[in-house]
């Protein structure tokens, strides 16, 4: 019997290792979809991050907003087939904070998608905004994976540190409400940052490193049948979201500043019927948020913008499908997309009375890196 068990253990061994071997090679089922990684010249840490400056982690413990990235870092994010560069300055965020001249300052509020996930240094939207401003620099305060409460808290720690007269907040539809109700928990419940996992997250962490362990994830996830999120807000995200909403033009108000929120849409509002997306709804989804913030900007008298049509309308000028400013399987906007959410932005600002732009008549791709060929400076 033991001889038996032994003999089935190893051909079992030998049967997931060829498994593992052909899917590694062929990966007909695209459990890897990152192809960046794979040619990167350079060691990757976890994230496929290859730091110049700083590391090994890119985020640090905030006792306010919950996280940050480490100041004064710098690296090399490897996503989707694109590799950009990351540089951080002494608070926490990409991109400088001293205007030239004699501009004045216009702070951003955002998440990963003002950080600048897939871009680089040059083409983040604030970046974008600053380079075609007339009159004023425009500072990234955006974190990944913060809501609107976290936007809210960051402004109150850096209102008085950067003179200002205007406030964007990016809101982005998909996520920023649910974010929001995590952010709450942890408020209420405040846990270690970047808490050791139990034995049970150790060991699903080491099997999703095999392809055989993301083909049975996989697996158990189409079997398991798991709920869509909600396609409308729950009644939780909608008060914490118009909580944020409030308290945020108050502090802005009593700056003396203006107050701009603008509605960001994700990239399942683009797609095709069939297309697998984690809200059955997402359209809806974004539609109600769209009609929290209109209810609010009527509430509160700040002004807001919804971009689905500045970004529809950019893709048709650019000549594209507007999925095709996302990027896949990540879907943060690429610089392309950034360029069109900025273009947008800026004709609405000018509109309104804030600021004056030049801004570029087609994508200017000013810094590009090579995956293969990465090089720190």
């Amino acid at each position: 019997m033991l001889k038996n068990f032994l003999l089935i253990a190893i051909s079992c061994l030998i049967t997931l290792a060829c498994v593992e071997v052909l899917l590694r090679v062929f990966d007909p089922l695209n459990l890897e979809p990152h192809s960046s990684p794979k040619i990167a010249n350079v060691t990757l840490q976890h994230q496929g991050v290859h730091f110049c400056g700083g590391g090994p982690d890119r985020l640090r413990r905030h006792d306010t907003v919950y996280s940050r990235e480490n100041p004064l870092q710098s690296y090399f994010e490897f996503r989707n087939d694109i590799v950009s560069y990351h540089k951080y300055n002494e608070h926490g965020f990409r991109g400088t904070t001293e205007p030239e001249g004699d501009k004045g300052r216009i702070l951003v509020l955002g998440d990963s998608f003002i950080r600048g996930t897939l871009s680089d240094e040059t083409e983040t939207i604030p970046a974008l905004l600053t380079r075609w401003s007339e009159d004023a620099h425009y500072i990234n305060l955006g974190t990944g994976g913060h809501g609107t409460l976290q936007h809210d808290l960051t402004y109150r720690e850096f209102k008085d540190v950067f003179p200002h007269d205007t406030v964007l907040m990016f809101v982005f539809n998909s996520n920023d409400l649910t974010d929001n109700v995590t952010f709450r928990k942890w408020q209420e419940n405040p846990t270690p940052f970047g808490q050791k996992q139990t034995v049970s997250q150790q060991l699903k962490t080491k099997i999703a490193t095999f392809h055989v362990g993301k083909l049975v994830i996989r697996l158990k996830s189409l079997l398991t049948n798991r709920d869509l999120y909600p396609s409308k807000p729950t009644e939780d995200e909608t008060t914490l979201f118009l909580e944020s909403l409030h308290t945020l033009n108050q502090a802005v108000t009593d700056k003396g500043a203006r107050l701009v929120v603008v509605s960001l849409p994700s990239v399942s509002e683009f797609v095709d019927e069939g297309y697998v997306t984690f809200r059955s709804d997402p359209v809806g989804y974004s539609d109600a948020v769209r009609a929290l913030i209109e209810q609010s900007a009527g509430d509160e008298g700040f002004i807001w913008l919804d971009l689905k049509p500045g970004l529809e309308a950019m893709a048709d000028q650019l000549q594209v499908p507007t999925v095709d400013l996302f990027g896949s399987p990540d879907h943060h906007l690429q610089e392309v997309g950034n360029y069109a959410v900025a273009s947008a932005v800026a004709k609405f600002l000018e509109e309104n009375g804030i600021g004056a732009f030049e801004i570029e008549d087609s994508f200017v791709n000013r810094m590009q890196h090579a995956p293969d060929a990465v090089s720190c400076p």
